[in-house]
């Protein structure tokens, strides 16, 4: 392993995965003859995925809620709109990497845009996006747009708010993008990410592994057969870099910078970490069967819990998630 760009293990690993899970043989043979720009795309222009990441698990958005804005019932789209948004005046928003654009549609429900444009790079997600949104009342406020983010072409000044809901971790070079953000937004603009902030290359720390694995260790077999098939999840473990680039050339590809980049270039007013230093990865693949839980696995998900909060109370792991509220700063 030379500083795990390359791991020589890691061919019988992608074997056991692709043996075990067939959706994958078929998404990695579509991609791997494509150009990197050409495989960002690809990942972001596939089917729908079943439900199994740790987002897809009502008990975990809750969880979200409950950090961020103090209910369980509130998303960070309200706590954010009543908190920073509302009562500003007409607010023109961008929102760049907007995938299939149903986040764009929730921040159109709080009623504080006048007009969002939102890009990205998968023709066939803006299409989508546009179709989804027709007869929706939304139509006139989100205006959908097929661009690379990097290359944009826009006039400075003319943002109130710029959003990124989980996509400024497929950004860089960052920071030369963060400056031209700046540029983008009127003063006292304000730039909202709520974002994968954790191990650039998805490099985990050996703590969150070992930790990881020895909850997997106790789930009964039953809750951790992955969507599909009859096999267990394989255990966590820290993907080289060759493998991670050959997959997604954007994935978490700055991603540990993104908090020390803010902070240099704007005014930081809030940040709230919502965990997932041990959640994110340890559902993954899994969380099918955590959507709709019996009492197996609710109590595996209190457990599971507890141990993310207390590691994060120790300083054992850290926040990989975040919600961040920027203003431009003066010059």
């Amino acid at each position: 392993m030379v500083s795990n760009w390359i791991d020589l293990t890691e061919p019988v690993h992608v074997l056991r995965r692709l043996r075990r899970e067939p959706p994958l043989r078929r998404k990695l043979a579509a991609r791997l003859h494509l150009r990197p720009l050409s495989r960002v795309e690809a990942v972001w222009s596939q089917e729908q995925n079943p439900p199994i990441y740790w987002w897809d698990i009502p008990a975990v958005q809750s969880r979200w809620n409950k950090i961020i804005s103090g209910d369980p019932t509130k998303n960070h789209y309200e706590y954010v709109a009543e908190k920073y948004l509302k009562g500003t005046g007409r607010l023109h928003g961008l929102s760049l990497g907007c995938g299939e654009g149903t986040k764009e549609v929730r921040w159109a429900e709080t009623r504080v845009f006048t007009t969002i444009d939102a890009y990205d790079l998968s023709e066939r997600r803006i299409q989508e996006a546009r179709a989804a949104i027709q007869g929706s009342g939304y139509a006139d406020v989100i205006r959908y747009h097929t661009g690379d983010a990097m290359r944009l072409s826009l006039d400075p000044g003319t943002c109130d708010v710029v959003l990124f809901e989980h996509s400024l971790h497929h950004m860089s070079p960052l920071e030369p993008f963060l400056i031209r953000v700046r540029e983008l937004l009127k003063p006292g603009g304000l730039l909202i990410a709520n974002e994968f902030v954790g191990p650039t290359r998805r490099q985990w720390t050996d703590r969150q592994i070992e930790v990881i694995n020895g909850l997997l260790d106790v789930f009964p077999l039953r809750y951790k057969t992955t969507w599909g098939s009859r096999f267990a999840r394989l255990p966590a473990r820290r993907p080289s870099k060759l493998a991670m680039w050959l997959s997604d050339p954007s994935e978490a590809v700055q991603s540990s910078d993104i908090l020390p980049l803010l902070r240099r270039h704007f005014d930081v007013v809030e940040t709230r970490g919502y965990g997932g230093a041990i959640l994110h990865l340890l559902f993954a693949g899994i969380s099918h069967h955590f959507v709709d839980p019996d009492e197996t696995a609710r109590r595996l998900l209190d457990i599971s819990f507890q141990v993310e909060d207390l590691l994060l109370e120790c300083g054992s792991v850290q926040h990989d998630f975040a919600l961040v509220v920027c203003r431009k700063a003066p010059h």
